[in-house]
């Protein structure tokens, strides 16, 4: 085994603070005591201290200042004497295999405080040199994150933490949750980070059922515990009662008159990476609960503890890993951004008790092995050789960047793993690719280079530059002899339900919101400075594109002459608008999507004539024709029949005029210019001259005798009708129901959602003109939690006068 290629090049790097975004570039090491107590003084329990600004003081031993990854000891140093002495610690650590590695995405609802919890973890490993601050984020560095104060896109970020890289992705949800499904798809395990004080949310429920669905080993951080009036066995017990699995906490929560100080840890981790049970007073009752919780997920355990009433702290150690590995298990860390208490607790939490890259390569390995097709024998992180997943693109003037998570290499001759193939196939689209000798590591904003040669291990995360555009977010590449090979492994995976990130097939989240995209001025001038942008420019469309492979909630469509932007609401469309101005000076109009009005007849008309003569010298021009016209059912469309006895008219005619009719019910009705449909159009009589007839003839006769139809009977407008299927928790139905109700809609129907996640699916019709407002009202109602999908259903009359009124105003086909 070889260094991690992150360290190969910290011997000749100096740590390097830059004052402009407060990042030391090369990563150090931690001196936190790991599983150490954390509070506010003053708690005999809970030693770790806040100041006097609020924020605590690390505790940092002058072993542990020497040592990478040391645990710490007694006696307190201030920030200032850390930061001081973090600059001799920068090359000390070393990870030399896979093993050291924890991939990790933080998930959850959007303002639970994932971005919070990352930049300490900056801080408090010393790769960050400004303490972080509310409404000064470092990682949510994109000018849209800056002015929502979220996240818009995932951040990767790397902490060395006792004794162990951590390969962070701290992602967006709401709008953006297509973001964190893909990282989420790139992890070996998540933190699902739920506020506290918020109590059980939308994305707290959905992100744990994405890594439950798909194989994800997750643990809990509950944040903004420093929020007053907490019940906090009241909300595991919510939570339980939400997820469907029981919280275990590794803390005691330590509080003094209800104000939340600190926690108590029940474990301790040293660099060794040695778990040992704690002793500080007053944690005996939380262990004797994960003790109980731990027997319960195995059977041997369980029988040794019903004999026994207790099990050995290195069984419920290793019993809590697997349980963990297993999916039998949520542990809980607490945790406070604004005081700093319980991030170094969940870092450890992480270290200790997330999966590694070669135990998730392994599982799925013996879940192979012990199918009928799968091979036997290969080993965890190598097995064909290098591939790698497509986590996240991005797309800037400099061009695009591509977010690989490794997920296998294949090692040397000397058993060192190698550094990036230079040629990969895409297994999508099963074209070669070439990848240049540049690539990065990410920490947040900043790109630090790989020197060329520089050993990949699983787990590892690398941008690779300027790819190929066909190279898509969710793609695996892998070098050009192990395509079969991973092929069949992605099969059997996927048969075994031993999902990994190698297999994790991506899934598109719903578009509920629908806008039209143009330039402004009729003449394709801006208002105001900027360049001039042609209608017929390919630059809109090259710049859109480029979004939608960053921004998988993007889809553009080309429909009737419209350009359609499909997004996830109002919200999300002026973003896109805002990014389209600040990275390529575009200035977009957005607009309602076009509907498909269509107009039919209420009563028929008989034997109406439409005539067309014109004589100006030399041969002439004449058709006669006599048509009924009477209405049909709903979704019929137009019929055409001919009647015609005695040639009077000749077949070649006939079919003038039928083309003629069709051609002017097409081109509008007179009520509003829409369509003419569902009416059956009878061609009865018909007058024809040797000479002067002729096909344009008889097509203009077939006009005028629809036109002159028309003038004569009773005109219905018809709207365009979806089917919408809204998957909601019950809870939340009734405010579904006033939606559709409020939007001209009715309720057909609901069921189980029958995925056993608890939701409802309800179906519903509803005006396509209101669908617009449905998704933002829809996820303004239910806090992003609610979605729906919607299609074309029928036409449907529109019966209320003003309503008709104002389609008619506004039509832009209106016959004046």
């Amino acid at each position: 085994m070889t260094t991690s290629f992150l360290f190969a090049i910290l011997a000749a790097s100096p740590s390097v603070i830059l004052p402009s975004h407060g990042f030391l570039v090369i990563p150090t090491t931690s001196t936190s005591t790991s599983f150490s107590p954390r509070s506010i003084a003053g708690s005999p329990n809970c030693p770790t201290q806040i100041n006097n600004g609020g924020e605590r003081d690390r505790i940092c031993s002058l072993k542990a200042s020497t040592t990478a990854g040391g645990k710490g000891g007694s006696g307190a140093s201030t920030a200032a004497d850390v930061t001081k002495s973090s600059n001799k610690r920068s090359t000390d650590f070393q990870p030399v295999d896979p093993l050291m590695i924890r991939n990790v995405a933080l998930v959850g609802h959007s303002h639970s405080g994932k971005t919070a919890l990352a930049e300490w973890m900056l801080f408090d490993e010393h790769i960050l040199a400004k303490r972080p601050r509310a409404g000064e984020s470092v990682l949510d560095f994109d000018p849209a994150e800056a002015a929502r104060h979220s996240s818009v896109f995932s951040h990767f970020l790397r902490v060395p933490h006792a004794g162990r890289l951590l390969e962070i992705t701290d992602t967006p949800w709401g709008d953006f949750q297509s973001d964190a499904n893909a990282a989420l798809d790139g992890s070996d395990g998540a933190v699902i980070v739920a506020s506290a004080s918020d109590g059980v949310q939308a994305g707290t429920l959905s992100s744990f059922k994405y890594c439950q669905e798909n194989g994800i080993k997750c643990i809990l951080a509950l944040s903004k515990m420093d929020r007053p009036f907490l019940d906090v066995d009241s909300l595991l017990s919510d939570l339980e009662t939400s997820l469907g699995m029981k919280p275990v906490p590794l803390q005691t929560v330590c509080d003094d008159g209800g104000e939340f100080q600190g926690v108590n840890s029940i474990f301790e981790l040293d660099s060794n990476g040695e778990i040992t049970k704690s002793n500080i007073e007053g944690t005996e009752a939380a262990w004797m609960e994960l003790e109980e919780a731990v027997a319960m997920t195995d059977d041997d355990l369980l029988m040794e503890y019903l004999d026994s009433s207790t099990l050995a702290p290195e069984q419920v150690i290793h019993g809590l890993q697997n349980a963990v590995r297993n999916q039998k298990i949520l542990p809980v860390v607490f945790t406070s951004a604004e005081k700093n208490v319980g991030i170094p607790e969940l870092m450890d939490a992480v270290a200790a008790f997330l999966p590694n890259p070669v135990d998730v390569r392994e599982d799925a390995l013996n879940a192979a092995c012990a199918s009928e097709e799968g091979k036997c024998g290969l080993t965890p992180g190598i097995e064909a050789g290098f591939a790698a997943r497509v986590v996240h693109t991005t797309v800037d003037s400099f061009g695009s960047l591509s977010i690989l998570r490794v997920i296998s290499n294949g090692c040397d001759k000397d058993g060192k793993f190698e550094s990036i193939p230079h040629s990969v196939v895409n297994l999508r689209t099963r074209d070669t690719i070439k990848i240049g000798l540049t690539a990065f590591v990410l920490q947040g904003k900043e790109r630090v280079s790989l020197p060329n040669g520089s050993r990949i291990l699983p787990g590892n995360v690398i941008a690779v530059p300027k790819l190929p555009d066909s190279v898509h977010t969710n793609d695996i590449l892998t070098i050009p002899d192990a395509v079969n090979e991973e092929e069949s492994e992605i099969k059997i995976e996927v048969s075994t339900k031993a999902l990994t990130p190698l297999s994790r097939s991506s899934k598109d989240v719903p578009l509920m919101f629908c806008a039209t995209v143009s330039l402004p001025d009729a003449d394709g001038k801006k208002s105001g400075k900027g360049k001039v942008v042609n209608s017929g420019d390919d630059k809109l469309i090259s710049a859109l594109d480029a979004i939608s492979r960053e921004d998988l909630a993007v889809r553009l469509e080309q429909n009737a002459g419209n350009l359609l932007l499909h997004c996830m609401s109002g919200d999300h469309a002026k973003l896109i608008a805002s990014r389209l101005k600040e990275r390529y000076d575009i200035t977009i109009e957005l607009g309602l999507p076009p509907v498909q009005y269509k107009e039919t007849i209420s009563k028929s008309v008989v034997n109406v004539e439409g005539r067309h003569k014109k004589q100006s010298g030399g041969r002439g021009q004449f058709g006669v024709c006599l048509i009924s016209m009477e209405p049909l059912e709903e979704g019929a469309g137009i019929e055409f029949e001919s009647r015609i006895k005695g040639g009077v008219i000749s077949k070649p005619f006939i079919s003038s005029v039928e083309k003629g009719v069709r051609e002017q019910l097409q081109s509008g009705g007179p009520l509003a210019g829409y369509p003419v449909t569902d009416v059956k159009v009878i061609l009865t009589d018909g007058k024809m001259h040797s000479v002067d007839s002729n096909d344009f003839a008889f097509q203009s006769a077939g006009k005028q005798a629809v036109k002159q139809a028309l003038s004569k009977t009773h005109t219905i407008l018809l709207q365009p009708m979806e089917q919408a299927t809204f998957v909601i928790s019950d809870a939340e139905q009734g405010e579904v129901n006033s939606v559709v109700s409020r939007n001209d809609g009715y309720v057909t129907g609901s069921d189980s959602a029958g995925d056993g996640s608890g939701q409802i699916e309800i179906s519903a019709i509803l005006p396509s003109a209101n669908i617009p407002a449905v998704s933002d009202v829809l996820r303004a109602k239910t806090g992003g939690s609610g979605t729906f999908t919607s299609e074309f259903s029928h036409y449907q009359a529109v019966n209320d006068e003003h309503t008709v009124k104002s389609i008619v105003e506004q039509s832009p086909h209106r016959h004046e």
